[in-house]
């Protein structure tokens, strides 16, 4: 608790004092504590959590009981949150932000498509490639683009920018996988376990104290840290040791995370999307700027 009230109460006769109420929820995150926003409430659970550094507006896969809802925009400040206009025999699975040349990728059934926030509608008249696309990841290095394809998972990397992909050997297969500045590799393999490969060994390496059963939401985080969401717990994963770290308890299911250029973190659950927002001990209760919205 940390915005302060302060009250004024009669001790005795004649003496006063004053009492100090702190009134703002705090959530310690790693090394840093921060302030839980509630940004929307939806019918379902996101995944996928994407955001547009340019724009602050997010992107993310709505599920609805037993099926998917399609993927979904909530526009910074807006109330109220879009379903992406893909073609009926179009399913989209994932987006990725192209910073450098400002592009929205979606990730579908059948190929690459591109996101314009002025576009009424989207075709896959010219998709890139016809591969079953079930994740994107962009290199934040090099800005090369890998994506994840088909019910094997099998990883390609885009070469030179063009349209032709290279089998990624390195990582035969993978639900999801990111890549540090160091070029170490962190993902999830088909069977259920997580993993690291990194520069300085020859294979890959288990992490060790997750049950195969669990789901994991994989992200690099602004300090090029590799974060894990496994349940309702936050871990950072280290290359020098097989234990990962818990940095965090949110106390409910996560199944979405992003971390934006601020250095907020988007939490997804269900039925709400969260940012959690740095306190800044000058400002230790950061006003709300986003619109609550719903679905």
């Amino acid at each position: 608790m940390f915005l302060k009230r302060v009250f004024t109460v009669l001790i005795s006769a004649g003496v006063f004092a004053e009492i100090t109420c702190e009134r703002c929820d705090r959530t310690k995150i790693g090394n840093e504590y921060y302030k839980r926003q509630l940004i929307a409430t939806i019918d379902g659970y996101p995944t996928g959590i994407v955001v547009d550094p340019r724009t602050e507006h997010i992107f993310f896969i709505l599920h609805k009981r037993n099926y998917t809802k399609g993927i979904h925009l909530l526009k910074h400040g807006s109330l109220g949150i879009k379903e992406l206009p893909v073609s009926d025999d179009i399913i989209g699975q994932c987006v990725a932000i192209d910073k450098i040349n400002n592009i929205i990728y979606i990730g579908t059934n059948q190929g690459l498509i591109t996101y314009d926030y002025s576009r009424t509608e989207i075709s896959a008249e010219r998709p890139i490639g016809d591969d079953d696309v079930r994740s994107i990841f962009i290199d934040r290095t090099d800005n090369q683009m890998y994506i994840t394809t088909g019910t094997n998972h099998e990883i390609f990397r885009f070469v030179n920018g063009s349209a032709a992909v290279k089998r990624y050997e390195k990582i035969p297969k993978a639900y999801s996988f990111i890549l540090d500045s160091k070029g170490n590799a962190f993902y999830e393999y088909v069977d259920g376990r997580l993993y690291f490969f990194s520069v300085d060994f020859y294979e890959p390496i288990q992490y060790k104290g997750f049950t195969r059963e669990l789901k994991y939401v994989l992200r690099l985080n602004n300090n090029d840290e590799a974060i894990v969401a496994v349940k309702g717990s936050l871990f950072r994963l280290f290359t020098k040791s097989i234990l990962p770290v818990k940095i965090g308890q949110l106390g409910f299911k996560i199944t979405g995370m992003a971390f934006d250029h601020k250095s907020n973190i988007i939490i997804g659950t269900k039925g709400k999307i969260y940012r959690y927002k740095p306190i800044d001990t000058n400002d230790p209760c950061p006003p709300e700027d986003y619109f609550m919205t719903s679905i």
